[in-house]
């Protein structure tokens, strides 16, 4: 049963002052600017990440652990009511790695704890054939705490995950969505395919489409 423990105060005005900032901004290149230069401030504060981890044991009520995110370890800590921004919390496993994959929006990335490495991947085709993209890796990077990387919308290819041998945490802030899609692409860097990766209530609505169109 979840708790009725409020959201963290630092949170809380994080937040508040993101929303501030980010609706005076439109172009993606300086929301990730700003964003870049004040997430380190909270990434820092490892006592607020330990309430965070606390409260999800304890079933606190802002972190809703039963919305089906798009991959097992996310969590979402935060949905601006005006949609400028969400903030998600990947919690990553020793060896664990997310698929390769698109965005539909900017995005700065951070640990918390830990190294995170994220692999970069430049698209070799021209995206003129349906389900495929060849693939070139473009370089790796380890990402420690106080340190940052970034996303800009479709063009960012890549994949995240823990190199170390800890369970790490990742902290993401997404912007506004550059794209009209419901889903991001994943990719299969050996075979070339490329598909969609649905949030798993999309991903439902989409079947019982399919599944009443079968029916007739």
């Amino acid at each position: 049963m979840s708790q009725t423990v409020p959201m963290p105060d630092k949170l809380i005005h994080f937040c508040e002052n993101l929303a501030a900032k980010l609706s005076e901004r439109t172009r993606p290149e300086d929301c990730i600017g700003w964003v870049s230069r004040l997430l380190p401030d909270i990434i820092a504060d490892k006592c607020l990440f330990r309430d965070i981890l606390e409260g999800m044991l304890r079933g606190d009520a802002y972190l809703d652990l039963s919305y089906a995110t798009m991959f097992d370890s996310e969590v979402i800590l935060y949905r601006d009511p005006a949609r400028l921004f969400s903030i998600r919390m990947f919690l990553w496993r020793p060896g664990e790695y997310d698929p390769i994959h698109d965005h539909n929006s900017w995005g700065v990335i951070s640990p918390v704890q830990g190294e995170l490495e994220v692999v970069n991947y430049l698209r070799k085709d021209d995206g003129s054939k349906e389900d495929y993209a060849q693939l070139a890796e473009t370089g790796r990077r380890i990402v420690r705490p106080g340190e940052t990387t970034f996303v800009c919308g479709p063009e960012s290819i890549h994949k995240t995950g823990n190199p170390t041998r800890q369970t790490n945490i990742q902290l993401s802030l997404y912007g506004r969505t550059q794209t009209k899609r419901n889903h991001i692409n994943g990719f299969d860097e050996a075979t070339g395919l490329v598909y969609p990766i649905f949030a798993p209530k999309i991903r439902k609505q989409l079947l019982a489409r399919e599944a009443l169109a079968a029916l007739g």
